[in-house]
């Protein structure tokens, strides 16, 4: 079963630019990986249109459109891949 999750923005988990620093982007994970974004209290989503509305909305809380994506919450110490995994400020509501 295919699912994804929410993680650091490759922009500036792998390339380093400021402009990315709180913003996420969504990530395939395999069933191994599922075990630990659940442990770092990341976002389990089900379908790919799950997952790019989580994006949206976390990288631009509440419709705003700043001029850069600013996500509430935290990036774990737990990676998928080369990149922290994202815990929404409340994590236990969207579990």
């Amino acid at each position: 079963m295919t699912r994804f999750t929410l993680v650091r923005h490759s922009g500036y988990a792998v390339g380093g630019d400021p402009a990315f620093e709180d913003a996420v982007e969504l990530v395939e994970v395999t069933e191994n990986q599922t075990y630990h974004v659940r442990a770092a209290g990341g976002l389990l989503l089900a379908t790919l249109a799950e997952a790019q509305a989580a994006e949206r909305a976390a990288n631009f809380p509440a419709g705003t459109t700043p001029d850069r994506p600013h996500a509430a919450g935290h990036f774990s110490s737990v990676r998928v891949g080369r990149a922290e995994i994202y815990v929404p400020r409340d994590a236990a509501a969207t579990q």
